[in-house]
């Protein structure tokens, strides 16, 4: 069994905010990346309880980086740099995907940190679904045939997570506080926004990251026919709208690729 686990920061239980937790610089990005990659161990560890024979790769998907590759469980390998624009280093070889540190899209209610690639997206759709990272991430996992079996982050993403992927597995670490979708806001105002949340303690999370991944690949294994990979049907059309940022004003752009959902990512957008 291979597994690729993908993570992001601003879904982990403890991580409070944008500037000090989640980038370069920050007073607490140390700590943060020490949180997100103890709650990878933790899947890992739930992951090897189920398939010893695993091979687990984990994606690093945070834009400035994430996981601290000294802290990683040293039986997974770690991938980041990758050559194929929003690939995440993903390709046919894997069997199921699984999402540690994963934040609600942007707008979505009762989130913390949420956003679509940053706080300046204010809606993303492809085929003309909404989505968020996991939704783009699922959706190209599910183009080279692997399935989405595990997820862990706030409770928007794991709302978000089971009505695109019902068969997923997930964990909720923290829960956010914000009462509407702030699509009133520009990308300073949206930052603001999504600040508030109720975190677990970040080892009350761990305890049950490592408990829903092992029950969650056990499930896979058993039943493997109830985990379809998340195919979306060619041509593939990724819209993006855009919020105010500064002195430019809202925009959408479109991409479009008639076959390849990769390509989709990298192809000239087009308003």
């Amino acid at each position: 069994m291979k597994i690729a686990v993908i993570t992001d920061m601003e879904g982990v239980a403890g991580v409070q905010g944008f500037e000090e937790w989640t980038e370069p610089g920050g007073r607490y990005y140390e700590r943060g990346k020490e949180f997100l990659t103890l709650e990878a161990n933790a899947a890992i560890e739930g992951f090897y309880a189920a398939d010893p024979a695993a091979e687990i790769i984990v994606v690093d998907g945070h834009g400035p980086g994430g996981v601290d590759p000294w802290l990683l469980d040293a039986r997974a390998r770690l991938s980041r740099g990758w050559g194929v624009y929003h690939q995440f280093g993903l390709n046919d070889n894997f069997d199921a995907a699984a999402w540690v540190g994963q934040h609600a899209k942007s707008g979505a209610l009762l989130a913390h940190l949420a956003h679509t690639g940053s706080c300046g997206v204010l809606e993303h759709k492809i085929n003309g679904v909404s989505m968020g990272e996991f939704g783009e991430c699922a959706a190209i996992a599910g183009f080279y045939g692997a399935a989405a079996v595990f997820g862990s982050g706030d409770r928007a993403f794991t709302q978000e997570a089971r009505a695109l992927v019902p068969w997923i597995h997930t964990v909720e670490v923290k829960r956010g506080v914000n009462l509407d979708d702030g699509a009133g806001c520009d990308t300073d105002a949206y930052r603001r926004h999504t600040l508030g949340a109720v975190h677990l303690h970040p080892a009350r999370a761990r305890e049950l990251i490592r408990a829903a991944a092992e029950r969650a690949l056990r499930d896979f294994i058993a039943h493997r026919e109830s985990f379809p990979p998340l195919k979306l049907a060619p041509p593939f059309v990724c819209e993006t709208w855009y919020r105010a940022s500064g002195i430019l004003g809202p925009y959408k752009e479109t991409r479009r690729h008639e076959s390849d959902i990769v390509a989709m990512y990298g192809a000239a957008p087009t308003p």
